[in-house]
């Protein structure tokens, strides 16, 4: 999907299975651009990721992810901090379901608290290679300009369909499409899509991918949406 690394943490997340033993997991990752839904946080900067997280035999999830990030070009480089608890299970032999409810923040950010925001996530997935998400947000970022010029909380609702198919060996085709909502003033949607390929050894992966952006998410986001750019992404696992 257009989140690219950041769906990582929830590729992962997601394949695992309420029946599995308790244990410990997490990836180390460097990606080229680190977006999510169609949206720069590195702004077109290379970021390095770090995911543990931590699941249950009834199907409590819980976590950390770190990220180098850079959401405002014209300050420096910062970290992006959040943390997550969920709970997933099996729906049947072939259906998965996980609620996850997380909490982002940017401690070094020169803007302070007012990038930190709360975010729910809904997904279902089907026999590990079709997979629906919906997410909210009461209070998702937003830099508005002129007259405003300030960080404002909106309310974001979001939808995503993507699917990965292995074609041969450890080589997988994946593609995605997602439609983004923001309130507030100055609103509005757009649309979002990726695709691209994995090909995973072992608890190594790599990954390409082609993001872009509707034209309405330059109206929202500025120079952070995507305009036809490749992105690469190296996983270590363990």
């Amino acid at each position: 999907m257009a989140r690219v690394a950041a769906l990582l943490v929830g590729t992962v997340l997601a394949s695992t299975e309420s029946n599995a033993a308790n244990e410990w997991g997490g990836s180390l990752d460097l990606t080229s651009d680190y977006f999510v839904r169609g949206m720069s946080r590195s702004s077109d900067h290379a970021a390095l990721q770090l995911d543990v997280h931590y699941s249950r035999l009834d199907g409590f999830l819980a976590g950390v992810f770190a990220s180098t990030a850079q959401i405002d070009s014209q300050q420096s480089r910062d970290v992006e901090l959040s943390g997550f608890l969920g709970y997933a299970r099996n729906v049947g032999e072939e259906w998965h379901a996980r609620v996850l409810a997380s909490y982002y923040a940017y401690p070094w950010n020169q803007a302070g608290s007012h990038y930190n925001y709360d975010e729910l996530d809904v997904d279902l997935g089907y026999q590990d290679w079709l997979h629906f998400s919906f997410s909210y947000s009461p209070n998702s970022p937003r830099l508005l300009g002129y007259p405003y010029r300030n960080i404002i909380g909106v309310t974001e609702e979001s939808a995503e369909v993507s699917l990965q198919r292995q074609v041969f060996g450890g080589f997988s085709l994946m593609a995605g499409v997602g439609y983004s909502s923001l309130q507030g003033p100055e609103g509005g949607g757009y649309a979002y899509w990726s695709g691209g390929g994995a090909y995973n050894f072992r608890s190594a992966a790599l990954i390409f991918s082609y993001v872009n952006t509707s034209g309405e998410a330059k109206a929202l986001f500025y120079n952070a949406a995507a305009t036809g750019q490749w992105t690469g992404t190296a996983i270590w696992r363990f």
